[in-house]
């Protein structure tokens, strides 16, 4: 065969090609430079930063391990030390979010006396008053609380009280968590009072946030507010629990990525593409969970210690602050070249105006 007339893909030492030919050969067998884009990270990603979260700062009793103590147990000691006690320190915790990407918060106070999970507004506007001095963020809050009959209830004094200390307006709470479900099972009247809650919070410029648990809890949020007209402001958001004790377990290695796109893809099926979806992550999963979420595009993932507690799913490293957990995300984002939504434009994403 005539060297110069063989063509292939690579050079042989020595070859005489026709350089022209290969070129043309190379443009119409792998036209890499004519391939569409990928529009998956198109959008920009909203970051909700939540901190200081509900577990505890010190260790507690060894009865509190009946079966097994674990690493790093020490009666009395400090068990995770990424948790703020005082006011000064929670806020401070948030601004340093903030500044570093989070356009969101999601706060359980705490008690400065004692280092404990609180419902307190007061201590909530005081916490977010210190915030608001120097960055403006979104407020996306609990405002729900359970009766002696284990009801579920989301208008009453906790949503009460941050409108009060917000002199009516929605500065303190932007946005309230709805459960589907709460922990592992509904109550028995909770359809009542979810409608009751949807109907307040759109009344009072506060969106739904809506917490679903499980591709069941997506068809009785269907039933429950859609399919009856009882919810009217669109979009819906729409953030799937991921790694939380009552949420999809997000434990086995592998299947994590599928169950998530497959929880993900029934929801829009469902409810429709239009809406905004997220993911929240827990427990040792929380990493890998948040950046499969951001490179499946969705809207919006939570950070911070909440619900997070090691640093790895493969080692015993706790996370020593929250800055910490909130940097390995922001840093995600940049690596893939993914933009992180500030405050004006999460607001518009999300669907909320904040009221004085």
């Amino acid at each position: 065969m005539d060297p110069k007339k063989s063509i292939t893909f690579i050079k042989e030492k020595g070859q005489d090609i026709d350089i022209e030919e290969i070129l043309v050969r190379i443009a119409s067998k792998h036209p890499i430079e004519l391939e569409e884009k990928i529009h998956t990270f198109d959008k920009p990603v909203i970051l909700e930063c939540a901190c200081p979260g509900w577990q505890p700062r010190n260790w507690g009793p060894p009865r509190a391990y009946p079966v097994k103590q674990p690493p790093g147990y020490k009666k009395g000691g400090v068990r995770y030390p990424a948790v703020p006690c005082s006011i000064e320190d929670q806020s401070r915790a948030l601004i340093e979010a903030v500044k570093a990407g989070c356009a969101a918060l999601h706060v359980h106070p705490r008690d400065p006396e004692d280092c404990m999970s609180s419902d307190d507004p007061e201590l909530l506007a005081a916490v977010y008053d210190n915030v608001f001095k120097e960055v403006d963020a979104v407020t996306l809050q609990h405002t729900w609380y359970r009766d002696d009959d284990r009801e579920v209830h989301y208008v009453g004094r906790v949503a009460d009280g941050l409108l009060e200390f917000a002199q009516g307006g929605n500065k303190y709470c932007q946005g309230a968590v709805v459960l589907w479900p709460p922990r592992d099972a509904f109550p028995p009247n909770y359809t009542h009072y979810v409608q009751e809650g949807v109907r307040f919070m759109e009344a009072h410029n506060i969106k739904p946030i809506h917490m679903i648990r499980s591709t069941y809890g997506a068809r009785a949020m269907y039933r429950d507010l859609v399919e009856p007209g009882v919810i009217t402001q669109a979009p819906y958001v729409l953030v799937h629990d991921m790694g939380h004790p009552f949420g999809w377990p997000m434990d086995i290695g592998r299947w994590m990525p599928i169950d998530l796109i497959a929880g993900i893809s029934q929801t829009e099926e469902r409810l429709g593409k239009e809406h905004v979806i997220g993911v929240y992550s827990g427990s040792r999963n929380w990493m890998p969970i948040t950046m499969t979420a951001i490179l499946a595009g969705v809207d919006i993932v939570r950070v911070g210690i909440e619900d997070a507690y090691w640093m790895y799913p493969h080692t015993d490293e706790v996370i020593q602050k929250n800055i910490d957990c909130v940097n390995k995300i922001v840093d995600f984002c940049k690596l893939i070249g993914r933009e992180i939504a500030d405050v004006e434009t999460a607001r518009k994403i999300l669907g909320i105006t904040r009221t004085p």
